[in-house]
């Protein structure tokens, strides 16, 4: 039946026959069929890893995000902990401030590939320094919201005092 219409009209297709032989086919593309009809498969190429292992205590960006979630390193801004996907990792080297870079580093792995990847315990180091800079500027921010609140509600107030200082006027006669 058609869709989408409103017609009843059926949609017929033609039916195709295929040529039976009675020669066994060659479905792989070999041109070779064995005599009982199956036909021989070429092996297979092992295909070589494109990466090899890297040395003891050195992980990728990718095995960071998987031990900063495991090890529930990293929390939202409302202090809720949450998965740390790749991206963020390689977000937060992209952006490691100046001071404080990241430290990734350029490493041969077993197979002699140059790949970037980072200590583990130098990695971890600097994600806990990070939380504690982020927790640093959210205090400050606190504070300054505090005593900008504190001035703007004492500001009133003194106004309200110079008010009660003024002297009343008094119609003369």
């Amino acid at each position: 039946m058609a869709r989408g219409g409103n017609s009843d009209t059926a949609v017929v297709e033609p039916e195709v026959e295929t040529p039976v032989s009675d020669e066994a086919e060659d479905i792989s593309g070999t041109g070779e069929a064995s005599a009982d009809g199956a036909t021989e498969k070429p092996a297979k190429k092992v295909k070589e890893p494109a990466r090899g292992d890297l040395p003891e205590g050195y992980v990728t960006p990718v095995g960071l995000a998987k031990i900063l979630t495991e090890k529930k390193m990293h929390t939202d801004r409302d202090g809720n902990i949450v998965e740390v996907a790749p991206q963020m990792v390689y977000s937060y080297i992209k952006n490691a401030p100046k001071e404080h870079p990241f430290p990734l580093e350029k490493i041969t792995d077993s197979i002699g590939k140059v790949r970037d990847a980072v200590r583990i315990d130098a990695a971890l180091d600097w994600w806990e320094k990070k939380n504690a800079r982020a927790a640093e500027r959210k205090a400050s921010a606190a504070a300054k919201a505090q005593a900008k609140a504190a001035k703007a509600a004492a500001k009133p107030a003194e106004g309200e005092a110079a008010a009660d200082q003024t002297p009343v006027a008094t119609e003369a006669e």
